[in-house]
């Protein structure tokens, strides 16, 4: 754990780390009900440094969203029909939500996704970016942002599963506590398989 926190301390060689775990992988989807029609979707893993500690920036939507409303998220969102690839989709949607320009953030590699229960083929990419002074909030669609050291989901007493049923599918559903907020569902999960990637934590995604 030592190397670990060492390397959560240092912005370069981290970012490195990730990018070649990233490149090293085969990025797939996890599929549990193969015949559901899907939507493209996508998302950023956003990452930062916040006194020399590595963090992630995560989004609470607000309540009057069509989607999710409540939860907690990456930022990103539906692919729309001009949008080139999925990746554009990522750092659009960004820039909407929380005003990170896509010529401020490194991209450091695609992660594992997910097809949602509300049928939306999510890919995730990961980012760095520097932590702007001020934000700048779609307040339509969020309602605050988190900021989250990295080495708190690294932690196996902050997480929890449970199995829920929803449209006769079983689904192992993740849970991370932060402070007094619960990240779980998709977030979580995408949030999960790139911890086994990166740091090999194992969390359990089939």
């Amino acid at each position: 754990m030592s190397t670990v926190k060492t390397l959560l301390g240092d912005r370069a060689t981290l970012c490195e780390y990730i990018r070649e775990k990233l490149a090293a992988h085969t990025p797939r989807h996890y599929i549990y009900d193969p015949h559901a029609s899907s939507v493209p979707a996508s998302v950023l893993i956003p990452l930062f440094f916040k006194e020399d500690r590595a963090h992630l920036l995560f989004t609470k939507r607000t309540e009057i969203v069509e989607h999710h409303k409540g939860q907690i998220s990456f930022p990103g969102g539906r692919r729309d029909s001009s949008d080139p690839d999925d990746l554009f989709t990522a750092l659009r949607e960004t820039e909407e939500e929380v005003g990170l320009a896509a010529r401020g953030i490194d991209i450091l590699g695609q992660s594992d996704g997910m097809l949602t229960n509300t049928h939306y083929l999510l890919t995730p990419f990961v980012g760095c970016f520097n932590k702007p002074a001020k934000y700048r909030v779609s307040i339509n669609e969020i309602d605050r942002l988190i900021e989250a050291p990295l080495e708190h989901f690294l932690d196996d007493t902050r997480f929890y599963t449970e199995e829920r049923t929803f449209k006769q599918h079983t689904w192992l559903v993740h849970f991370y506590r932060y402070g007094e907020d619960t990240i779980w569902g998709v977030t979580a999960f995408i949030l999960s398989a790139f911890l086994n990637i990166v740091f090999d934590v194992g969390r359990p995604l089939d």
